[in-house]
């Protein structure tokens, strides 16, 4: 069953036992009404027969009078009055008001039983006569509450089942925006993020509707970054090959072509019987071999930096600094690590690394700095600051030409809980990139990856 019909049920329920309990009350109350009537009735005419009965004695047509005295009664509709002879028969009987059509029995048993009759005896010597019996009469009245009882009823089920129709759709006019949202919750689940839904209706909605919105909003903008990050991702992917395949060529190439020219000229020297020359070719070789085994390093260390793992943080910062001094000896490198690396832990190391790679790559392609100052720390607060310096152009221009960048650079740090903040530098020229990383959510995060 929907909540809209529930709801209506339980209203339907509500009004059902409020009409019971009125009608019980109700009923109570005409109970004793109708007896009292009934009493009231009763008794005033009994007076009526008593001072009749006074003057009888003194009238000369006694037998008239006591037929008349019974005839006052016709249409009384509450009493009954009836002449009895000496010998128990009825003489005559007054005639009740005819009323409405009679109450149902069980609804007349719920009204009460009529008071019992009791009979006036007629003084002596009066024509034979013994009483007169009055009797109260409770169809009339029972037949009167039973037609006011069903218009009664008629008007609260008229008046209720108007009442749940109205309902029925004010609740459905209510929950409209509850199944609108519904509608876009099941477009965000397939994906599509770009329903939003109208900020109206009740106050209680209304934060629903805006904190939707919102989420809507923020999966939306994630999304696009995401797509972003990942076309970015791929067009790094394809740099890093093409500056491998560079090198490779530019490094390579000439050194294997050597060391083949030097295995043919010791082909050719021993072919001649000059063994003396042999030694020299055979160096040659060695110092090709050497330098391609130390280039191989280079590359191995610029995929993936192994004394990141194997001998820690400053160590893999010491050889991302000798890389680029190799290549541009014109730039000054300034590492300083005041803090302990166990107390940064696994995540956060990789995480730093990554920072500093990235803005001192960007700072060396895009600032042509002469010096680049890094610096790690732990704040009183369990912070980890890492702050990369340096006095080139504005770098900013590496988010703008397709790389990740800063942009990458941010979701790393945000991943792991922190801030990043980057611009130029206040004191003097140069660029400047500061982030701040909570180490205890972040070992916390390493101890749920780990589980």
């Amino acid at each position: 069953m929907s909540l809209r019909l529930r709801i209506v049920s339980l209203v339907a329920l509500v009004l059902l036992l409020s009409m019971l309990m009125g009608t019980l009350v109700a009923g109570l109350e005409a109970r004793a009404a109708l007896g009292a009537e009934l009493n009231a009735g009763l008794t005033g005419a009994a007076q009526t027969v008593r001072s009749a009965f006074e003057d009888l004695p003194r009238s000369e047509h006694p037998e008239r009078d006591l037929r008349q005295l019974t005839a006052t009664f016709d249409g009384n509709r509450h009493v009954r009055a009836a002449l009895v002879r000496a010998d128990g028969s009825v003489a005559l009987a007054s005639e009740t008001t005819k009323g409405l059509a009679s109450a149902p029995t069980w609804f007349r048993r719920l009204l009460g039983h009529a008071p019992a009759p009791f009979q006036l005896s007629v003084p002596a010597d009066l024509g034979g006569y013994r009483s007169i019996a009055l009797t109260p009469i409770a169809e009339i009245d029972a037949a009167n509450a039973w037609s006011e009882f069903i218009g009664i009823v008629l008007v609260l089920f008229g008046s209720a089942a108007a009442g749940l129709v109205a309902v029925y759709f004010l609740i459905g006019a209510a929950f409209r925006p509850l199944n609108s949202l519904s509608g876009e919750f099941a477009r965000i689940g397939a994906g599509d993020y770009t329903g939003r839904i109208a900020e109206t209706g009740p106050q209680e909605l209304l934060g629903l509707q805006q904190g939707f919105n919102r989420m809507a909003g923020e999966l939306a903008a994630t999304t696009s970054r995401n797509r972003q990050l990942t076309d970015q991702l791929f067009t790094i992917q394809e740099e890093e090959r093409a500056d491998i395949a560079r090198d490779l060529h530019d490094e390579f190439g000439p050194h294997l072509f050597a060391v083949n020219m030097d295995a043919e000229t010791i082909a050719q020297l021993n072919s001649a019987g000059r063994h003396e020359a042999v030694p020299e070719q055979v160096k040659s070789i060695q110092g090709a071999v050497s330098h391609m085994q130390r280039q191989v390093r280079d590359l191995l260390g610029r995929l993936r930096p192994t004394r990141l793992t194997e001998f820690g943080l400053k160590a893999a910062i010491d050889d991302l600094c000798r890389f680029w001094t190799a290549r541009r000896p014109d730039i000054a490198f300034d590492v300083r690590i005041e803090t302990p690396e166990a107390q940064i832990g696994e995540t956060i190391t990789e995480v730093a690394y990554r920072l500093v790679q990235e803005a001192v790559n960007n700072a060396v392609r895009h600032g042509n700095p002469r010096a680049i100052a890094i610096g790690l720390a732990i704040e009183e607060d369990a912070v980890l600051v890492v702050k990369i310096t340096d006095d080139g152009r504005d770098a900013s221009a590496a988010a703008s030409h397709g790389g990740l960048g800063l942009v990458g650079m941010r979701e790393r740090v945000a991943a792991a809980g922190g801030t990043l903040k980057y611009g130029k530098r206040e004191d003097t020229s140069g660029w400047s990139v500061l982030a701040r990383i909570p180490l205890e959510r972040s070992m916390s995060l390493h101890a749920e990856v780990q589980a």
